[in-house]
């Protein structure tokens, strides 16, 4: 008779669900499923000083990050390293993504996990077919393959790069949102890198009046880089362009979102607003050399960061 086993199976969010968890009890049907979801995030966020002064910028420095409430965070029925301890076996069964394969390292770090990664399956999620989960499963992956390794590298990598990101683009692109006529203590208070390359790409290429799909393909087909490298993701293409419409950077043919759009005088006033190497078409592409040698790429994402903010930074100080 087989035995019984408590499992805890991370999942990125409880839709996922039903799409994963009937298909590994299908094949380990004496699993007794305990479930925590990230919900991309994991639990842990940055710690930020959010007023670093404008002198203080180019910074570098380690990510410094907190627990976030679990009730902001994940569903989950239990902390997690009281889940993790008393399971016998874990089950990582998030999305084939840097941030999901870090996500897990972060999780057995941070509440001192010490099974190891090669007792950890590995179930990477790329959609909701059945047949290809079923495969998934079969396939027994363990969270030491390379794959996953070089996933958890690119998630290190940009999370250590979006760090010194946020750091320094407070003071200094908070300058640069004030002289648009951008309140920064708001929700439209930040410029994400992404939002930023959005900006700059359509201030450089001038596709003209665009519908809103229309910028989405722009931003996905990046035609100012000359290997493919995307602005965004297709998670997170609506949220950029929302920031530019909500901020007043764009303005429509009709005066609704559904119209022709382009850059009103405020986008065009914003994107003069940075200097001309702030605008990087290959950035997306970096994250992938970036992640590959992780973390021997620390120094080039250092030089990085310098280089970027120490440029709009001067060059904001001559303008002002």
């Amino acid at each position: 008779m087989a035995l019984s086993r408590r499992v805890l199976m991370i999942i990125e969010k409880p839709s996922m669900v039903q799409y994963v968890v009937p298909h590994w009890l299908d094949q380990f049907p004496h699993d007794h499923i305990h479930l925590f979801c990230t919900l991309r995030r994991a639990a842990l966020r940055f710690k930020l000083n959010r007023n670093l002064p404008l002198s203080a910028a180019p910074l570098i420095t380690e990510p410094v990050l907190e627990r976030i409430p679990s009730e902001e965070c994940y569903y989950c029925n239990g902390d997690f390293g009281e889940e993790a301890r008393a399971a016998d076996h874990i089950i990582c069964a998030n999305g084939f993504a840097p941030h999901h394969s870090r996500n897990l390292l972060d999780l057995m770090t941070e509440h001192g996990i010490e099974t190891p990664l090669s007792e950890v399956s590995w179930v990477p999620i790329e959609g909701i077919d059945a047949e290809e989960i079923k495969s998934k499963i079969k396939l027994g992956l363990r969270a030491d393959h390379p794959d996953f390794t070089r996933m958890a590298s690119i998630g290190h990598a940009r999370r250590y790069f979006n760090y010194l990101y946020l750091v320094n683009a407070l003071p200094v692109f908070g300058l640069a949102l004030r002289s648009a006529g951008i309140d920064t203590t708001g929700n439209l208070g930040f410029i994400s890198k992404y939002t930023l390359q959005s900006l700059l790409l359509l201030d450089r290429a001038d596709p003209g009046p665009l519908l809103w799909n229309d910028i989405v393909k722009l931003m996905r087909n990046n035609p100012a880089s000359k290997t493919p490298s995307p602005i965004g993701t297709v998670y997170s293409r609506e949220a950029l362009i929302t920031w530019l419409w909500d901020s007043g950077c764009l303005t429509s043919d009709n005066g609704k979102r559904t119209g022709l759009l382009s850059l009103s005088d405020r986008g065009r006033r914003l994107a003069s607003l940075f200097h001309k190497d702030c605008f990087d078409p290959h950035l997306s592409s970096r994250f992938e050399g970036w992640g590959e040698n992780w973390p021997a790429s620390k120094p080039a994402i250092d030089r990085y960061i310098r280089s970027f903010f120490g440029k709009e930074k001067r060059f904001l100080l001559k303008r002002s």
